[in-house]
């Protein structure tokens, strides 16, 4: 070839068109390259047509692309608006300037800004298309009717049980409010966010072991349509009780113990916030003994009976860990902290058991000493991070263990005790904990 050409173009240049064809007039002619162009052409949005025109010359072959262009968005304006300004509305339409301009994107356009409006608090605005769908027109003109801004003057509930959920306590569960200072500020209408207030006072039902709970409101505009009363409509329906209770997966601990720690037991109403508070309690009891990655899953599930429920906890225990290796890792302008200052506001050692709760409890020592700039906007606070051999193949391996704990013969010993810093450690946080794990013949508390 010696030639690709385009013509027909208007609004979009040849260096454009060029960029979407694989075509050249240093390549051979190949006709299933020209189609696949064609496609790719049509398939940028910004051609409805395309044509190829084909000339043989004495120095090669000469191939015109003719193109017919979409018509493009040259402007977007916006009449009557007040309370959204235009920059807003173009991006709540999705149209940009200079994207191919059809009448489908600008009726998408028109029913996104009417959707917009009414989330905002504006249920009668209404938007009409002047100008932008006629064949030749490059310009959108929207007319918009906003109408009057409507206010929440009140928020009721109906259908709850003050003894279990107060009227105060349900309006801490939503987000619909009435405006303050006279009005001046908030309490727009917002019916999607009603609608989310429903699901969210439905949630909060189901924690309390409410299932069956349903939620709708009523909407009251007042004579003149601009203040409304907001009415949430509650069916709590029948409260679950735990009609028993069964733990399974533990070996360590008896069920006697186990149960100690729970707070919900066989014949009390299912509570989302104590079961969650009982997996915590449990986690903790294993982290106390170097079982630092129990996992413990909850499984409500729904008996035959109405309004009754059983409640498995599966205990997951995984591995005993003691401390290993203590690093510590100071970042900082001026690291003048000495290590040992460090090391002497923890309250575990290398050799004990991991205490999970201990853990937590050297971490907002370290947080309160003042040692450490604790302003996120100054640095990062200090913190304790665990790492398990078996989760991090390239950490070194740790503490040697106690002598009763020793290995069996020809197992693989760790190195010996180390307690400071890793110089080759990487900066940024303060970093301690690694662990080793406890051979299977080691305490077994019940």
């Amino acid at each position: 070839m010696v030639d690709v050409r385009f013509v027909g173009n208007r609004g979009v240049s040849d260096q454009k068109l060029r960029t979407l064809i694989q075509t050249r007039a240093d390549r051979a002619f190949e006709s299933r390259l020209v189609q696949a162009d064609v496609r790719r052409l049509f398939n940028s949005g910004l051609v409805r047509d395309v044509q190829v025109l084909t000339q043989v010359t004495r120095g090669g072959v000469v191939v015109t692309f003719e193109v017919f262009e979409r018509p493009t968005i040259r402007s977007v304006l916006f009449i009557g608006n007040r309370v959204v300004n235009d920059k807003n509305l173009l991006g709540e339409s999705g149209l940009s300037i200079g994207s191919a301009l059809n009448s489908y994107a600008v009726e998408d356009g028109r029913r996104k800004l009417q959707e917009f409006y009414r989330e905002k608090g504006l249920p009668q605005a209404t938007v009409t298309i002047i100008k932008g769908t006629e064949p030749g027109q490059e310009d959108v003109v929207y007319y918009v009717t906003e109408g009057y801004q409507k206010k929440i003057s009140e928020v009721r509930f109906v259908g709850n049980d003050p003894a279990l959920a107060t009227e105060a306590r349900l309006k801490t569960k939503v987000k619909t409010k009435p405006g303050f200072l006279r009005w001046v500020y908030g309490g727009e209408v917002k019916l999607g966010q009603i609608d989310e207030d429903c699901e969210s006072i439905t949630a909060y039902y189901r924690s309390l072991g409410f299932f069956q709970t349903r939620v709708g409101r009523q909407l009251d505009f007042d004579n003149s349509r601009q203040w409304l009363t907001v009415t949430f409509v509650i069916d709590e329906g029948p409260r679950y009780v735990i009609r028993s209770l069964q733990i399974e997966g533990h070996s360590v601990f008896s069920k006697e113990t186990i149960a100690e720690q729970l707070s919900l037991t066989s014949g009390d109403y299912f509570n989302l916030a104590k079961m969650g508070n009982d997996v915590r309690a449990l986690k903790d009891l294993y982290g106390t003994y170097g079982y630092i990655y129990t996992r413990v899953t909850p499984d409500p599930r729904f008996t035959e009976q109405a309004g009754e429920l059983d409640l498995l906890l599966t205990i997951t225990e995984g591995e005993q860990f003691r401390v290993g290796k203590i690093n510590v890792h100071v970042n900082g302008l001026l690291p003048h902290t000495r290590h040992d200052v460090i090391l002497n506001r923890l309250s575990f050692v290398p050799g004990e058991l991991v205490d999970s709760r201990q853990v937590r409890t050297s971490e907002r020592l370290l947080k309160r000493s003042q040692l450490f700039v604790n302003s996120p906007a100054m640095g990062t606070p200090p913190r304790i991070v665990i790492e398990s051999p078996t989760l991090n193949s390239t950490a070194p391996r740790i503490a040697q263990p106690p002598a009763e704990d020793q290995p069996s013969p020809g197992a693989t010993d760790p190195p010996a005790t180390f307690r400071g810093q890793n110089p080759a450690a990487g900066a940024g946080l303060i970093d301690r904990g690694s662990v080793w794990r406890r051979p299977a013949s080691g305490y077994q508390p019940r």
